[in-house]
């Protein structure tokens, strides 16, 4: 009887990582129709609560059949996690919609019960991604077939006719083809892919890279690709390897702006800093426009600089509180397209201070988890640079149910729940 209820839990928790993949990365209750009215901003369709509100049901029907082992991986999980629930419960007090910050919340707590949820399932980590990279491969290969099928649906002429298939646009097509690349050349090394399935998903994967014609994309596949090279290699054996690594960083940083000032007279400003990696990629500095949000966003920033205006409080479309800056242009920006302001818009100071508890707790997780498996920390490492870097240009995290949020909590826990499961077989 045990062994029939591990078999079905294992198939549930296996149907909950797929079924979330494809939530996420799909247009919300799949609806493909652009949607400017604020109400959707604000209550949600129908069809997103549903396929929300029965993945985080499940998810906590797998947690209550699994207390124990539940209650040890919360007890282990990064505690700057819950504290960033905790103070993102807490704006809704001073939050200008006050219902809206709770229902961001809702799901904030919903993404944390998945993640101990499939940690039920008592498989080892590569697992969880072997299901993951199989919804992205579906999303890619629909996709694919129908940018040559229908390319007035799955093409953005646009854009330079680039791929979106069935994504919401050709950025989301692209980055789920990045994440495909990483997670295909990671399960390839060790050895939960065969050759041919990972030629295939592999080469799927950076066609929707390619063909996506997202310059993003295609930094974000490089930069993951390389971070998972670079900490998996025998030579990085040190535990002070991470140290190492920003020490250099931090020289070379300061080398380079000592130059600057000694050749230009003046510190570097936000647009020649940028300027030199967007020329690279075919961009002007201001990155496609996303720059001209960034300073009327500061000023509202500096409103509520310490506690922020309220968690989900602020992109709500026209008449919400994003109305000071959505009238310096004539189209409807949903976002800052930097998920850092946007997190210090919406938690202040106080969140930013929290988050940053967060990524350094993570670290240090990944550096006792490199210790007893180089190729986990490697890929989770990898992960976590990626989820960083696409923050730059587009509000990836702390957004609802948002792929990459999702993502960053997935990985926080699965670390710790890694760890923890190897100190009680000790």
């Amino acid at each position: 009887m045990e062994t029939n209820v591990a078999r079905w839990d294992e198939r549930l928790v296996t149907g909950l990582v797929f079924t979330a993949t494809i939530f996420a990365l799909l247009p919300p209750g799949f609806s493909w129709t652009d949607h400017n009215d604020s109400s959707t901003f604000l209550e949600g369709s129908l069809g997103f609560q549903l396929q929300w509100g029965t993945l985080f049901a499940v998810s906590a029907f797998v947690v209550a059949r699994h207390r124990a082992l539940t209650l040890a991986n919360l007890r282990a999980m990064n505690p700057f996690i819950l504290a960033m629930l905790v103070y993102s419960a807490a704006s809704a007090i001073w939050s200008p919609v006050d219902y809206v910050t709770i229902k961001k919340v809702i799901q904030f707590a919903g993404l944390i019960i998945f993640g101990l949820a499939i940690q039920a399932d008592g498989k080892p980590w590569t697992h969880l991604f072997q299901v993951m990279v199989a919804a992205i491969t579906a999303i890619e290969f629909v996709s694919a077939i129908v940018a040559i099928v229908n390319p007035s649906f799955g093409i953005d002429a646009y854009f330079g006719y680039a791929w979106r298939g069935i994504t919401s646009g050709k950025n989301q097509l692209g980055g789920i083809g990045a994440l495909g690349t990483l997670l295909w050349v990671a399960l390839w090394r060790v050895n939960t892919a065969s050759r041919s399935m990972f030629w295939f998903g592999f080469g799927l994967s950076l066609l929707c890279v390619v063909m996506s014609k997202s310059s993003t994309s295609a930094t974000i596949a490089a930069l993951g690709l390389f971070v998972f090279w670079l900490l998996r290699k025998q030579h990085i054996g040190s535990q002070l390897w991470l140290q190492r690594i920003i020490v250099i960083v931090g020289m070379v940083l300061l080398v380079i702006g000592h130059l600057f000032f000694v050749i230009e007279g003046h510190f570097p400003e936000a647009s020649e800093l940028v300027e030199p990696f967007a020329n690279l990629f075919g961009k002007n500095a201001d990155l496609t426009g996303r720059v001209d949000i960034w300073d009327p966003l500061i000023v509202e920033i500096w409103k509520h600089w310490l506690f922020g205006i309220g968690y989900g409080a602020f992109w709500l479309g026209p008449g919400s509180p994003s109305q000071p800056v959505l009238d310096h242009f004539s189209w409807i920006p949903l976002q800052g397209h930097n998920g850092y302001l946007d997190l210090l818009n919406e938690l202040g100071a106080t969140g930013m201070l929290l988050f940053a508890g967060l990524l350094a707790s993570q670290i240090r997780s990944l550096t006792r988890l490199k210790l007893i498996d180089r190729e986990a920390a490697a890929l989770f490492a990898s992960l976590l640079v990626t989820i960083l870097f696409s923050n730059v240009t587009e509000s990836s995290i702390f957004k609802g149910v948002a792929f990459y949020f999702l993502l960053l909590i997935l990985s926080c826990i699965s670390v710790t729940s890694v760890l923890n499961k190897r100190r009680l077989t000790k």
